[in-house]
């Protein structure tokens, strides 16, 4: 008998539990705790790697009822006088072992799409909700740094085209996750002959999917097949403009989709203590050869989501966490600039920290009350 008639018709699924699903009007998540220093690329933070930590950090956000941790894929530092960001976990197995430690928040793996085949992919994501109880998404990179993809022998796919690629590669990712018959495929990009994969994912009809394309392709990827856009940039005035036009395009597909944007923290009891500490984690600390590294590397990988001047323009932002507007001030004056985001459609914001477990309590402590008075979020 064929092995694949020998399933049986699959139990309901499990209900997820993950905070992604509840109703807050601005999620809040960790960004880059995967990666050695977070978003920061700074001699302030250490560039080092600890599982126990990163574990502390996960469970203190989850216990606050925080609803994501987003991973970032990378595979290596960036070179410059400290090798920024020079550790990594891999981000599905990262996921795996958080799913592990944590009850409630959602992961999102950072899923390089050439360097993961559809089945491959699907089949761990699959296995990951399956641990987390319907907590895994995915966020899904159609292409990146030329270096680290030369790593695998990868050369990358002229822009558009690996969009079409991208396409192809969620569709039928998306058939093994829900079919229950075997899946044929023999497409332009991806071939996969008798494709088998139980069990499927808890949550129905797929995980969460993430995409933070911004280029004309990219957008289109997002709005189309995403239920979320991440997006961001160094101040008010390009995020403003980006939120417009993914507003318009939006509608001219017929579309919404969620929006999440990301930002490095600074609190402070005044604004200029705020500032003095940016200053000195950036402008003192900071690794701006490895920052401006990044940028060339994104570059040579074909990375149209700013112009090269602006990419360019950005390595100061790159060094205080990745290229997002800082949100440095006050507990008031951070929540002020929370309160612009969701005027212009964000619906979540992943944050860091030059010190994670400081910084996470501390935002618990003095932010989120007064997010919950502004109504971007419920009492705890």
């Amino acid at each position: 008998m064929d092995v694949a008639t020998q399933t049986q018709t699959p139990a309901a699924a499990a209900q997820p539990t993950s905070a992604m699903y509840g109703d807050n009007a601005m999620k809040l998540g960790i960004f880059c705790l995967n990666i050695s220093g977070g978003m920061v690329m700074s001699e302030a933070a250490p560039n080092v790697l600890s599982w126990p930590d990163t574990v502390a950090v996960a469970q203190a956000a989850d216990a606050a009822g925080w609803e994501f941790l987003l991973s970032l894929g990378r595979w290596r530092g960036h070179g410059g006088r400290m090798n920024a960001n020079a550790e990594q976990y891999e981000t599905f197995t990262w996921a795996a072992g958080m799913a592990a430690v944590t009850q409630r928040i959602h992961l999102f793996v950072t899923c390089h799409i050439p360097v993961f085949h559809p089945m491959l992919a699907a089949k761990m994501a699959a296995t990951i909700d399956a641990i987390s109880a319907g907590r895994v998404g995915l966020n899904l990179v159609a292409g990146n740094n030329a270096l680290e993809f030369g790593m695998f022998g990868i050369d990358q796919r002229e822009h558009e085209d690996r969009y079409a690629a991208a396409e192809e590669w969620l569709m039928l990712v998306e058939r093994l996750w829900t079919e229950q018959d075997e899946v044929e495929w023999e497409g332009k990009y991806y071939t996969v002959r008798r494709g088998y994969l139980q069990p499927k994912p808890v949550q129905r009809p797929r995980p969460l999917i993430v995409s933070a394309g911004t280029s004309g392709a990219g957008l289109d990827f997002a709005l189309k097949h995403s239920d979320y856009s991440f997006q961001g940039g160094p101040d008010l005035d390009i995020v403003g403009g980006i939120a417009r036009r993914t507003e318009a395009r939006a509608q001219e597909l017929g579309v919404r989709g969620g929006r999440i944007t990301f930002a490095p923290v600074v609190l402070a009891d005044t604004e200029a203590e705020a500032w003095r500490y940016f200053e000195w984690y950036v402008d003192e600390l900071g690794d701006l050869e490895a920052a401006q590294n990044q940028i060339r590397g994104s570059m040579a990988g074909g990375s149209q989501s700013f112009s090269p001047e602006v990419h360019l323009q950005m390595a100061r932002y790159k060094v205080a966490g990745w290229g997002g507007m800082p949100l440095v001030g006050t507990a008031e004056q951070i929540v002020e600039r929370l309160v612009a985001y969701k005027e212009l459609g964000y619906d979540g914001i992943a944050l860091g920290w030059v010190d994670m477990a400081q910084g996470l309590a501390e935002f618990n402590e003095k932010v989120v009350p007064l997010m919950v008075e502004a109504g971007l979020r419920s009492a705890p």
